[in-house]
């Protein structure tokens, strides 16, 4: 009896998992990629010096599946290609200050009057809220002073300044910081005991956060990156050679045009170039809208706005000046610059002095940016000494990438998501578009357990 045909359309790391997945339950696979390359956001380039950067903070991290990790991380043990991170350092820049202990900002750096005003109306506050709208949510949970000093600020810089807080959602809150620092250390031990506390304030010591870790049972996390001057960008390429090594066909540079269907079973997909892929299971790591526009269906369309990635690549003739952290959140509301990679921290064995500064913004204000400027906040902020010069350095700006998260849109992606997962059942569709979950980690390990239940 011949194999079943799957079809993987979408060529990220998900799809890459998701091909050798079913390739080792006896599938036929064929994996496709609009795009001309593998890896979607997983992806790295050169500067003229060789300096290797990523698309993005990416660094990976084991899910406790065997089966998963040992895909994901197939030659971890050569300590020449990776380096295993038990612990992922980061810290945060606010209120002109950095803490590198901490990711979350510290609101005892604000002016004494507003920081007493709001410890009163945080403690105040012992009840865990149960707003979908995140700005609501910080109102009932961290109290009116530390949402408008802390909160609304950091919204603001990612999602625009112009942005209608009170309609985003919680999904807002994607990089933690709905979780401040605000008291004692030994106050905010105790009140961790409580719920409504616990979700709204970090440790203050990492003693406290290693004795409730352990009083939680929660297993270590082991991170892992490239050490042999490639990038994140290395993992997709042994992704793919284990795809290629499987016998796995990739397409790459092609997009659907048809998928043909007959009842509830997909049979079929059209492409572009006319070519006819047999397929009796589709997994779907795209939009879902782009599916039902194949499938002849009319998917549910309505206002969605897309932030663009404007990426700043710096190589510095003298070593940066934080030497522990891998990433590193800036909260602070004087610069536009969210995020740092210090590659340096993440690689010893790289011979560049070398980081990423990451904005987001409206894709016509990506020319308000320059390369001048983005040195001069990194040197105010101390990350890189003052007479550091620059020797070599790249910009991307990768449009419409970061939906912001309004109501309108979460609908939108639910209803596409239904009317999609209703129209067949020999299909799955990836966790991120499915709104089960975000996180690279948590997206296959829904892919992992959504292919088992075949």
């Amino acid at each position: 009896m011949a194999n079943q045909n799957a079809v993987v359309v979408g060529g990220g790391v998900c799809g890459l998992v998701a091909s050798l997945l079913l390739r080792k339950r006896g599938y036929d696979v064929v994996l496709l990629e609009q795009a001309s390359q593998l890896g979607g956001l997983f992806c790295s380039i050169k500067d003229s010096s060789g300096a290797a950067y990523d698309m993005g903070s990416h660094i990976p991290n084991a899910t406790g599946i065997q089966e998963l990790d040992e895909i994901l991380f197939k030659n971890a043990d050569d300590a020449t290609t990776w380096n295993r991170i038990s612990k992922l350092c980061s810290g945060n820049y606010f209120a002109g200050d950095w803490d590198l202990s901490s990711p979350f900002p510290d609101a005892r750096k604000l002016p004494n009057d507003l920081y007493s005003q709001g410890c009163g109306e945080l403690i105040g506050l012992n009840q865990i809220p149960q707003s979908e709208f995140i700005y609501q949510y910080c109102l009932e949970s961290l109290g009116v002073v530390f949402t408008e000093s802390i909160v609304a600020p950091i919204l603001r810089k990612l999602y625009g300044k112009g942005v209608d807080l009170a309609g985003l959602t919680m999904e807002a809150g994607l990089f933690g910081f709905t979780r401040i620092l605000a008291l004692p250390a030994d106050v905010t031990a105790s009140l961790k005991s409580l719920p409504a506390f616990d979700s709204k304030l970090g440790y203050q010591t990492e003693q406290d956060f290693l004795r409730r870790k352990k009083q939680d049972n929660l297993q270590d996390v082991e991170y892992f990156y490239p050490v042999n001057g490639q990038g994140i960008g290395h993992w997709v390429a042994e992704l793919q050679q284990q795809v290629e090594q499987a016998g796995i066909e990739i397409i790459t540079s092609e997009m659907v045009s048809k998928i043909c269907h007959t009842g509830q079973k997909v049979t079929s997909l059209e492409l572009g170039s006319n070519r006819v892929l047999a397929c009796d299971l589709l997994f779907w790591s795209a939009p879902p809208f782009i599916a039902l526009n194949a499938m002849g269906l009319t998917p549910k369309r309505g206002k969605v706005e897309l932030r663009t990635a404007v990426i700043y690549h710096i190589n510095f003739d003298k070593p940066l000046l934080d030497t522990k952290s891998h990433y590193l959140w800036v909260w602070d509301d004087k610069t536009d610059i969210f995020r740092l990679t210090l590659y340096p921290n993440l690689n010893q064995q790289s011979t560049h002095n070398h980081l990423s500064a990451e904005i987001l913004c409206a894709a016509d204000e990506v020319s308000e940016y320059s390369l001048e400027r983005i040195i001069d906040e990194l040197k105010a902020m101390h990350v890189v000494a003052d007479d550091a010069q620059v020797i070599s350095h790249e910009q991307q700006a990768i449009n419409n990438t970061f939906p912001v998260p309004t109501q309108e849109f979460k609908q939108l992606n639910q209803a596409n998501y239904e009317l999609l997962n209703a129209s067949v059942d020999n299909l799955i569709i990836s966790g991120r578009y499915s709104g089960r979950c975000w996180r690279q980690a948590e997206v296959l390990v829904d892919a992992f357990e959504s292919i088992n239940k075949l």
